[in-house]
């Protein structure tokens, strides 16, 4: 078999884990019924690559410690352990030391993943991509991930112990980073963004979305130094106004796609004028209303995301 998908209870997951000891993909994405004992059954399944667990909200590390611990361990390249709420820094340990092919990586919304987990992780010379929203991650993390040079891809959304400090340690080393999403990162500002722009030039999607101390400033340092955006996202912002849109036109000529959505001093003339160079804008002004005056700032809603839906990582191919 080369994979499983579908909502099984511990015993059940444990039986097939036995019986398939060549499967190669792994998917229980929201089984709410797999516990730690569930995946004793795959301790012994010996070609693991891609291990898909989001959503799994029983699970702790000792249950994804007898995969990790397996004969797979080593021939793991991705892992989503997404939402999986009780998993901590003790499994981050062990992947350090057993996965030793690992390039795909997701942790999102675990408060017991913290700086020291992180650090482990910034010693995998292997690892590509990283996604640690909503975990319990800090300035002291964020340094220690600067100094591996092979990320492309990092996802810190939702991380509020970040500051600019630690995106200044961990950018200025980042040289060749092509992702970065740290939306809704509440305490960085202008700052922050000098250094990501003029260290990261190779980027080609950044979200700052919900970055509410971010102004026009930010958007004059990103079209100063990044060159080749493709996709950025600046929604959720009381801040941003026509005049970042005009830095965008000038010095990101790469540019596709750009969010504005929530962005009330925005107005339907700059956002025409973008569109006219090829960018496809999404925004929230009401054509038919504009007239009536100028918007009000809708409120954000937050709901933490499930596992299997858009991801700022790109999907790589499972040849």
């Amino acid at each position: 078999s080369s994979g499983i998908n579908a909502e099984y209870g511990g015993a059940s997951v444990k039986a097939i884990g036995r019986g398939c000891p060549d499967m190669a993909h792994l998917f229980l994405i929201d089984c709410i019924q797999v516990c730690d004992m569930g995946l004793k059954g795959f301790s012994q399944t010996r070609g693991l690559r891609v291990v898909n667990l989001g959503d799994c909200v029983r699970l702790s590390d000792v249950g994804v410690r007898n995969i990790v611990d397996g004969p797979s361990g080593a021939q793991i390249r991705e892992l989503n352990l997404t939402n999986c709420l009780r998993v901590g820094d003790t499994t981050l340990f062990r992947i350090a030391q057993r996965c030793h092919n690992l390039a795909y990586a997701r942790f999102c919304y675990s408060e017991f993943v913290t700086d020291a987990g992180v650090e482990l992780l910034a010693n995998m010379q292997t690892l590509r991509s990283l996604d640690l929203s909503g975990c319990a991650v800090g300035d002291a993390g964020l340094a220690s991930l600067g100094n591996n040079p092979n990320f492309r891809n990092i996802s810190l959304s939702e991380c509020n112990l970040i500051t600019d400090v630690g995106i200044q340690k961990m950018t200025s080393r980042l040289l060749l980073l092509e992702t970065l999403d740290i939306s809704f990162c509440v305490n960085v500002t202008d700052y922050a963004t000098k250094f990501l722009a003029f260290s990261c030039r190779e980027l080609v999607r950044l979200n700052i979305a919900g970055c509410t101390q971010l102004t026009d400033t930010s958007v004059s340092y990103i079209s100063g130094g990044c060159h080749y955006l493709s996709h950025l996202n600046l929604s959720n912002n009381l801040n941003i106004t026509d005049k970042a849109v005009r830095f965008l036109r000038r010095g990101c000529k790469l540019l596709q796609r750009l969010n504005l959505q929530l962005c009330p001093k925005i107005t339907y003339v700059a956002i025409q004028r973008l569109e006219g160079g090829g960018c496809k804008v999404s925004h929230s002004i009401d054509i038919n209303a504009l007239k009536l005056g100028p918007m009000l700032p809708l409120s954000r809603t937050h709901k933490r995301p499930m596992s299997v839906g858009y991801s700022i990582f790109p999907i790589p191919s499972h040849g």
